[in-house]
């Protein structure tokens, strides 16, 4: 009875040991620099944001970050990688509103499942979009474009960065929400559409702010209104849709950070924490306020929430629309 005692403490104590070494390496991370993956090319939006945040961030744990930029394929290449990455809380992914809510809707099959293979971190951003037009159209409100398109059913082009891009799913609404039919022309990217924007070839785009302003400052782009909930403080002239005579529009792309999911929870709250800090700087703020992207946090279940919360409305306006990116 003694021996048996006696290996019972001797279990006791090796587990307590081991379950020690294991607390101890968890509460020491990160021990080396992490990766974090932005599934565009540099010098967008995502890639500018992801960079300010990635770099305050290594600073706040006290390790590098490394930026892997990953673009193609509507950032499934970015997203596959960074569901494939070991769950050590090492590699992260800056992305948002199209890999977490928009693809699912658009591909029968995709590399990765959001809820299975990902793990969120948090919000880091808003972005809502600037309705632009072409002045050669008699278009200066968002009621004059409404009478606009029913007058010219099927007539009037409008330009998107892509099929199932935001710029074009949110036309989409738009058309569901007045009864109107416009003609899509989707380019490959926001930049490849400018030149026929500023022609006035397509002259109607439901575009970011930070590629759509600078045209409208110029005097090459009629800005009519904001697809956000409320006016942007940079153009506090310009009226939203909804108070324009829409209720209930709004259409946004957000950004926000995930990472693979299994990852051990502390170090998920590490990184949340961290980041909702680094979006609370006010300098920081600002300087994307110029942009009309909002700096916005969030606890990792409020980013999963607003994944649910996303996927369902946008659900009915795609499926209504016929919109599959499948090959």
């Amino acid at each position: 009875m003694a021996v048996a005692i006696g290996l019972a403490l001797l279990g006791l104590g090796l587990g307590l040991a081991l379950g020690s070494g294991s607390a101890q390496a968890q509460s020491a991370w990160p021990t080396r620099p992490l990766r974090m993956i932005v599934p565009y090319t540099p010098g967008g939006s995502t890639d500018l944001l992801a960079r300010a945040v990635g770099t305050r961030l290594g600073e706040a744990i006290g390790q590098p970050v490394v930026f892997d930029n990953r673009p193609g394929a509507n950032t499934i290449v970015g997203f596959e990688l960074q569901a494939r990455s070991s769950p050590d809380g090492y590699t992260v992914l800056a992305g948002g509103f199209n890999g977490l809510v928009l693809n699912p809707l658009l591909y029968r099959k995709l590399p990765y499942d959001v809820d299975r293979d990902l793990a969120p971190v948090g919000m880091i951003g808003v972005s809502p979009l600037m309705v632009v037009v072409h002045p050669s159209l008699p278009i200066r409100s968002v009621r004059e474009l409404v009478e606009y398109a029913r007058a010219n059913p099927g007539k009037l082009d409008f330009q998107s960065s892509g099929n199932g891009n935001i710029t074009h799913v949110s036309v989409e609404l738009f058309m569901a929400m007045t009864g109107t039919r416009m003609q899509h022309v989707a380019f490959k990217g926001g930049s490849a559409g400018v030149p026929d924007l500023l022609s006035g070839a397509v002259p109607l785009k439901f575009d970011v702010p930070i590629s759509a302003l600078p045209h409208v400052k110029a005097g090459k782009l009629r800005a009519i209104a904001v697809t956000s909930a409320r006016r942007l403080s940079i153009v506090p002239e310009l009226p939203t849709v909804a108070e324009s005579g829409l209720a209930g529009y709004e259409a946004a792309t957000w950004f926000s950070i995930v990472t693979r999911a299994g990852t051990p929870p502390a170090i998920v709250e590490r990184l949340s924490r961290e980041t909702r800090r680094i979006v609370e700087q006010p300098a920081l703020r600002e300087q994307f306020a110029q942009q009309a992207i909002e700096l916005v946090g969030s606890t990792p279940s409020e980013l999963e929430a607003r994944v649910r919360r996303d996927r369902a409305r946008w659900t009915d306006v795609i499926r209504k629309a016929g919109i599959s990116l499948d090959p």
